[in-house]
């Protein structure tokens, strides 16, 4: 039992006096601690060297107490910053200690309120020196100061006069504090360590977080693999590893994807994305680098040569659409458009080539191709397309755009009976831009919605002063199949005429044939909306596109078009002649007029004539013209038509 206790105890008490405690102290926290003890000691020993060199007559102390700074705390304040030399620079912190209590206990500096200072200097011994060594030290300056008040200072006969009261009294408080700053010394230990764990764990979650933001910021979430970041960086490195080999770049585009993905759904539509990217890691192989950089984009990186039999099977696959993914039980044949581009032939530039692999892929999109190699003109062509595209976005805010109008004539009477609106653009700098430059770039860009309303506002509002005037001419105006399907169209124009107070009647909106080849039950359902409205409907280059007839009899139109490409050597093509014939007959016989485009000379209008053509339009009856032009003219042919009437 008495064992057990002691054991007991000795083990609560191991803590306190610092047997098995470790060392928390980093250098660098040791050379701070270091630099503030002496500092601190410095700064406060330096005013008492003053005032017992100058005030007291102590100078015996002012000079120990000087070169105690300079000696020993100075030297110590500027080794801490070695840290080889850290355990000398706590020996001398703590030889100053010794030094200068000394010097307060032997010339009267513990009398009195001084005895506060003294009783500092096992704080300064445990802060140094941690748990254990602070007891040693702590304990060696009580040994001292015992040796000195009950023995030296009788035989040595030096220093101050203590009565034995006051020493006893002086050393039970010598104790007593050493006890107390082991105690505080403890717990400052403790709380270190408990600070010290719950940073670390704190660092791991931040570096956990750290590492998963660093992986997401270079990688696809849904598939893992690198995105363009991540790729880029990889490819450099490929790069600077190929040494003279080659490399291939290759940009995937995932035709239809975003229709697929709402025909299987949202869990479907990441299945198909995460099958694609499955067989093509496995197509490229081990030697291939496999990236997503967009939600419909893959990139491949693989060796020029050899290429694996994976990699040709891959390339058959999409050549010949036959690249198959199983998708909720069932085969699905993914399409791709393809661009790729060569190192070193085309850049030597890891983030040109992906670009240049990019601006390849855009151009096989357009053409319709499943590959395209990069042809270093496009690099041209796509600048240029940027170039127009800013100016655009320029040109709508300014309103740089103009309309120009071409007559439409009655080919019986010669009586101009309506015009086409022509969308033209004059740029300060670059002068005139043709319209089959920039109303494609408007179409691929999204800005063909913001034009047509420009163009329809500035039509509508053309019509409003032709009508103030007593002109009852009708306008055509052309609308693409994007502006025709998109969502608040009808709205807009319904808005447009009763802003201006304009009838709907004298309006006729020419569609292209494409407006109803990919979507004819909503292109039926806003044409029909508009056509209860008044608006008049006109098929435009009719004959140029690749449906059949069967679409007409379905069409709420009043008017065709046929296309210049028929006209404009009719008299020399019988065989455009008789295609001529035929669609006039053919528009006749379903109640709609008819009106030739690109008339040139006056045998053609007549022959059109002669079969019935209801209208034309060319240059052998006028170019397109300006807005005041066509006013001027056709004012004038008004007045011709009423002198000739009243002539009669």
């Amino acid at each position: 039992m008495f064992w057990g206790g002691l054991s007991r105890g000795f083990i609560s008490l191991s803590p306190m006096l610092g047997w098995g405690a470790d060392e928390l102290l980093q250098p660098d926290e040791r050379a701070r601690q270091i630099q503030l003890a002496s500092g601190i000691g410095a700064a406060v020993a330096l005013p008492f060297v003053i005032r017992n060199g100058f005030i007291s007559p102590l100078p015996v102390v002012a000079a120990v107490e000087l070169a105690t700074v300079l000696l020993l705390l100075l030297p110590a304040f500027l080794l801490a910053h070695r840290r080889r030399f850290l355990t000398l620079a706590e020996s001398l912190v703590l030889l100053a200690g010794y030094v200068i209590f000394g010097v307060l206990l032997i010339f009267r500096g513990v009398q009195g309120t001084g005895m506060f200072w003294a009783l500092l200097f096992p704080f300064l011994c445990f802060f140094l020196k941690g748990q254990l060594m602070g007891w040693l030290y702590s304990l060696g300056f009580i040994g001292f100061a015992s040796i000195y008040l009950f023995f030296l200072r009788f035989h040595l006969g030096i220093g101050f006069d203590y009565s034995q009261t006051y020493a006893i009294h002086y050393l039970e408080l010598l104790c007593g504090f050493t006890v107390v700053a082991a105690g505080f010394n403890l717990l400052r230990t403790r709380f270190e360590e408990r600070l010290q764990v719950r940073v670390a764990e704190e660092t791991a979650v931040a570096k956990s977080y750290l590492t998963q933001i660093q992986y997401q910021a270079s990688h696809d979430v849904l598939t893992g693999l690198p995105n363009r970041i991540e790729l880029v960086h990889r490819l450099s490195q490929q790069m600077a590893n190929a040494g003279g080999a080659g490399l291939v770049v290759c940009n995937l585009h995932v035709r239809r994807l975003h229709e697929l993905s709402n025909i299987l759904g949202h869990l479907g539509g990441d299945q198909l994305v995460l099958s694609i990217a499955e067989k093509l890691a496995a197509s490229i192989g081990s030697q291939g680098i496999l990236a997503r950089t967009r939600r419909d984009e893959f990139v491949v990186i693989c060796p020029l040569e050899p290429q694996g039999p994976e990699a040709l099977a891959l390339r058959r696959q999409i050549e010949q659409r036959q690249f198959g993914v199983e998708v909720q039980g069932y085969t699905l044949y993914v399409e791709f458009s393809v661009g790729v581009s060569r190192y070193p032939g085309h850049s030597t530039d890891a983030s040109t080539l992906l670009k240049q692999a990019e601006q390849a892929m855009l151009q096989a999109r357009k053409s319709d191709l499943p590959w395209l190699l990069y042809d270093p003109a496009q690099e041209q062509a796509f600048q240029r397309h940027h170039l127009l595209f800013s100016l655009m976005c320029e040109a709508l805010a300014k309103e740089e755009f103009d309309i120009h109008l071409q007559p439409q004539v009655d080919l019986v009477s010669g009586r101009w009976i309506g015009a086409e609106a022509l969308c033209r653009w004059h740029h300060p700098a670059e002068g005139h831009i043709p319209p089959g430059v920039f109303i494609p770039i408007a179409e691929e860009s999204g800005l063909v919605d913001p034009l047509t309303d420009w163009l329809m506002d500035r039509c509508v509002r053309e019509l409003r002063q032709w009508r103030a005037m007593g002109l009852e001419l009708g306008l055509s105006i052309n609308v693409s199949a994007l502006t025709l399907l998109s969502p608040n169209f009808s709205d807009k124009i319904r808005a447009c005429i009763e802003r201006h107070g304009v009838p709907a009647q004298s309006i006729t909106l020419e569609l292209t044939e494409s407006c109803f080849m990919n979507s004819l039950d909503r292109s039926l359902l806003v044409m029909h909306h508009l056509r209860s409205v008044g608006f008049r409907f006109s098929v435009d280059d009719f004959g140029t596109g690749f449906s059949s007839l069967s679409y007409l009899k379905h069409l709420p139109i009043q008017e065709l078009k046929i296309d210049r490409a028929f006209v404009h050597k009719l008299l020399a093509q019988p065989g455009d002649q008789a295609i001529v014939t035929s669609t006039i007959g053919l528009a006749h016989q379903l109640g709609l007029t008819v009106v030739a485009e690109g008339i040139e000379d006056a045998a053609s209008a007549a022959w059109l004539a002669a079969r019935g053509c209801d209208a034309g339009q060319g240059y052998w009856f006028a170019r397109p013209m300006p807005t005041t032009d066509f006013v001027q003219m056709a004012m004038a042919q008004r007045a011709e038509a009423v002198s000739s009437v009243s002539a009669v």
